[in-house]
């Protein structure tokens, strides 16, 4: 066997469909397991947006009423606001199927996540005519990217957004570039409608996005032959947004009183001012800082470790966009074209608000783009007619790649998790709250602070306790203690209740570090929830 047979035999052994299918299955485990592990306890504690949704999902399951009394909301009114329906609807249909608990609320966000991958994957085989390297790139890339991990970690709607989205991107490929027509083809149109109606539901940035989504699709694609394709997804679109028409008449303002908050557009400053701060929130977005380097400053949305990408990933982006920018049949690919236009739109609807910025969630699919078309990178390497040449690139590309996987992910298990329960803030509520009813008091208080919205982390975890003597738990601004009741608090507040002249007993429930957290020295955990119960005999 000469050299040129021995490389071919390796080549066929090494990508061919057993040891490829292996391999694959093998990264889908890891996947697997890396978003489900620990997923009710990292981040630590539930922030008050995901206690909103799970308590809304939760009345919704039971009464088909949200928290304010009303049937099957188009939008959840909650904290002087409303949230997107879809995916709280999901979370109800999943505590409906598997009960109400933590990991279930924020198993919602790891579902839409798993639809996202796996659509992106159909796109990327079929944009690339079923390349397994390319797959497989895609598959890890996806299955690790670090603003998709945190992200399908938590319990907020945005991830919702993501597979829309995706799902619309398969939809357009299909519809418009694979030769098939009659009744499946329209089937298509409807579902492609559908998905991008439907997005206006996901997150407040896609109401802006989808639109935008939809002229692009016509600029791109219009063209005689595509009129009744294009014309079916717009009515389709529009068809979705009845319900959303509807809410808008019934509550006027409703779903923009946030938005003038935190956006400066409604501010009384020049437009010329309102325009320069648009290019340079706008330019925040694409900057290594944020990308690469430190992503979003908040520890909700971000770890802390790197940026929204992988570097590799991003360094992949850019080869890939030479690689269109200098191909003619690529350029002229009017799916490409497509991609490239939302690419450059998806920031759009982060830049129009103040506050933090760059904002991972508010941003979500400017990573989704740069991930289909670093595939075009790793498509330019494949190109390389010197063989080492592309395997010594493909190799180092790999190694760097599990080399960044490795770090994120040994950040996010071991000192993510202290770092996230003091932005969290509610580390340990649920078990000081258990603490306080299995004191068998007359009755539980929460002290919660004037204006506070975590009075619905008092009303989610009341569903996740053990209480069979159903004692009462109450939210109470400036307690005054009683006997034979238990006071559940922030620590923030205890000067507050120092002068109490009730005998009590406290308890707190403290989480401590696992033996690699220590190795590690990783930061403590800090303590935020405490427990008196006063004059209780144990």
């Amino acid at each position: 066997m000469n050299w040129e047979n021995a490389r071919d035999f390796f080549i066929s052994r090494a990508y061919g469909n057993r040891s490829y299918n292996f391999v694959v299955a093998l990264v889908f485990i890891a996947v697997l397991i890396a978003h489900l592990y620990q997923l009710d306890s990292i981040p630590t504690g539930l922030f008050i947006d995901e206690s909103a949704i799970g308590y809304n999902a939760a009345l919704i399951g039971q009464t088909g009423m949200d928290e304010h009394g009303i049937y099957f909301p188009t939008y959840f009114r909650s904290f002087n606001d409303y949230k997107a329906p879809i995916y709280i609807y999901a979370v109800a249909l999943i505590f409906k199927l598997f009960g109400i608990s933590e990991f279930n609320l924020r198993f919602t966000s790891f579902t839409f996540y798993i639809l996202s991958l796996i659509l992106t994957l159909i796109l990327i085989s079929k944009i690339f005519q079923g390349s397994k390297i390319i797959l497989l790139y895609a598959l890890i890339s996806f299955g690790f990217l670090p603003h998709f991990f945190t992200v399908s970690r938590i319990a907020f709607e945005v991830i919702s957004q993501l597979t829309t989205i995706s799902a619309t991107a398969l939809f357009v490929w299909m519809i418009f570039h694979e030769r098939q027509e009659g009744k499946l083809n329209y089937f298509k149109v409807l579902l492609c409608g559908l998905a991008l109606g439907t997005s206006v539901y996901t997150y407040p940035t896609a109401r802006i996005l989808s639109f935008l989504m939809l002229i692009s699709l016509w600029i791109v694609y219009y063209e005689r032959n595509n009129i009744k394709k294009l014309t079916g997804i717009t009515l389709t679109f529009f068809i979705c947004l009845i319900p959303y028409i509807l809410f808008l008449v019934n509550n006027p303002g409703g779903l923009t009183a946030r938005f003038s908050k935190i956006s400066y557009i409604y501010q009384s400053i020049p437009i010329f001012d309102k325009i320069l701060i648009f290019i340079q929130n706008y330019i925040k977005y694409w900057s290594p800082d944020f990308l690469i380097r430190s992503g979003d400053t908040n520890l909700r949305h971000a770890t802390g470790y790197g940026g929204a990408v992988f570097s590799i990933t991003w360094f992949l982006f850019l080869l890939g966009l030479i690689n269109i920018l200098m191909s003619k049949k690529l350029i002229l690919n009017k799916f490409n074209i497509f991609i490239l236009i939302n690419l450059v739109l998806s920031p759009v609807g982060a830049a129009l608000t103040s506050g933090i910025s760059p904002h991972a969630l508010r941003s979500l699919l400017i990573s989704y783009y740069i991930l289909l078309i670093s595939c075009y990178g790793i498509q330019f390497i494949l190109s390389i007619k010197n063989y080492y040449r592309k395997q010594g690139l493909i190799t180092c590309i790999i190694i760097f790649l599990i080399f960044e996987i490795i770090g994120y992910q040994f950040n996010y298990f071991i000192f993510y998790p202290p770092n996230s329960a003091k932005a969290m803030e509610s580390l340990n509520f649920k078990e000081s709250l258990q603490a306080a009813v299995d004191r068998n008091p007359k009755e539980v208080i929460f002290m919660n602070e004037p204006s506070s919205l975590n009075y619905i982390h008092l009303k989610f975890y009341s569903y996740l306790i053990d209480n069979p003597k159903q004692i009462p738990i109450k939210e109470v601004e400036h307690p005054v203690p009683s006997l034979d009741s238990c006071l559940l608090y922030y620590r923030k507040h205890e000067a507050e209740i120092a002068n109490s002249k009730v005998h009590f007993t406290e308890y707190q429930i403290s989480k401590s570090l696992n033996q690699i957290q220590n190795v590690m020295k990783a930061k403590k955990y800090p303590d935020i929830i405490k427990v008196r119960c006063y004059n209780h005999l144990e």
